[in-house]
């Protein structure tokens, strides 16, 4: 039976004096400990990491992949946090490895084995220390070895017969290719790929509430600036956390009418503006339609295609302006200015699933209404929406 090792408390302090390359998965994700305890919508991808970590593999190799910011090392860190009663687990960042021996160092050091100054002597060793306990190392920025080291790194499946290797990165594309460059015959190992957060996902995470805690704020100010930051942004949660921390700096109170004003008036400017007023006629009346429907829930900026459609026809003849023009294809080509884009979602109608284009706009009721604010045919329109 193999034994867990304790690291001894100098270690311990050794590893915080050198936070680059030696620091706790732990210390290093501290400052979302209280995310990790509210961690949603990854249940599944937990419970298949747990069923390969109790596996009985003779050689274990596990890739977590997914777009920057959908949780992969958060994850990791919560299932590292349930392991370490019954393995020594180890976290390495692979952005502080000039190169594998020094990957190799690292892994020494965490394992409290003798030093060694020969490479292969420290491998050794260091197989040898693995085969007495029940190990997991993790390696996060995975590809950074195989680009600071390339060939030498392939070594690390040799170590995945006697621990468990965890390997983060946002594909595993490169992996491939190196192993067909260097004729590396891959062994099996499983990639689980971690797929981005929705928007109604994030907004139900609220992670903004445990950063700004003793904040006043209107909740439904900060689901506007998710909405507007994931669009930017996709599901890279870390980027949106950014976004919504930079907005809320150094305000004591934040509504929904200072959030307009911040995204709406100051971050989009007069050039915007200029790229508004060359559109054509009936793609400002699209705009015009989309301000309507988003004014009716202005925390989604999601609307289906057929309701956009039947309102700009609505706008259309209360001007009294024909309806023949093709709204579809205007909207087309409003994606050209970077306005909007399209999707199609399953939908179930009457016991039936059908699929639904879907506009996904990037400005939200106010934006838009502030960028047509210089277009007098609309001023009415707009006072009224």
């Amino acid at each position: 039976m193999k034994k867990k090792r304790q690291i001894p408390q100098d270690d311990l302090q050794n590893n915080k004096k050198q936070p680059n390359a030696y620091e706790d998965l732990e210390n290093t994700q501290s400052n979302v400990s209280e995310l990790i305890k509210k961690m949603k919508f990854r249940e599944l991808e937990e419970f298949e990491i747990q069923q390969f970590i109790a596996s009985h593999d003779e050689q274990k190799f596990l890739m977590i992949t997914g777009q920057p910011g959908c949780g992969k090392t958060m994850l990791l860190t919560k299932c590292l946090k349930q392991w370490q009663n019954n393995y020594t687990t180890i976290y390495i960042n692979a952005m502080q490895c000039k190169n594998y021996t020094e990957f190799l160092n690292i892994c020494k050091k965490q394992l409290n084995v003798k030093s060694s100054t020969a490479k292969q002597q420290t491998r050794k060793v260091i197989m040898d220390r693995l085969k007495e306990l029940n190990t997991i190392i993790t390696i996060d920025e995975f590809d950074n070895l195989f680009k600071v080291s390339e060939k030498e790194a392939f070594d690390l499946f040799s170590l995945s017969k006697h621990a468990i290797i965890i390997g983060i990165s946002n594909d595993i594309e490169f992996l491939q290719t190196q192993s067909v460059r260097y004729k590396f015959q891959l062994p099996q190992f499983k990639n689980l790929i971690l797929k981005p957060y929705t928007i109604q996902q994030l907004q139900e995470l609220k992670y903004s509430k445990y950063v700004y805690l003793y904040r006043k704020y209107d909740e439904k100010a900060i689901k506007i600036l998710t909405t507007r930051a994931y669009n930017d942004k996709g599901g890279d949660m870390r980027n949106i956390i950014d976004i919504v921390k930079r907005t809320l700096r150094d305000k004591e109170e934040f509504t929904t009418d200072a959030v307009n004003q911040e995204i709406g008036m100051s971050v989009f400017d007069n050039k915007m503006k200029g790229v508004v007023t060359t559109l054509t006629l009936h793609q400002q009346l699209i705009l015009l339609g989309i301000i309507a429907l988003l004014k009716k829930d202005s925390i989604q900026l999601e609307i289906d295609l057929p309701d956009l459609i039947r309102k700009v026809n609505e706008i259309k003849y209360k001007l009294s302006l024909p309806l023949s023009v093709d709204v579809e294809e205007e909207i087309n080509l409003l994606k050209d200015y970077n306005l909007l884009t399209t999707k199609e979602a399953k939908q179930q109608k009457m016991g039936f699933k059908i699929t639904v284009k879907k506009i996904l706009c990037k400005f939200t009721a106010e934006e838009l209404k502030y960028q047509l604010s210089d277009l007098d045919a609309f001023k009415n329109i707009l006072q009224q929406l």
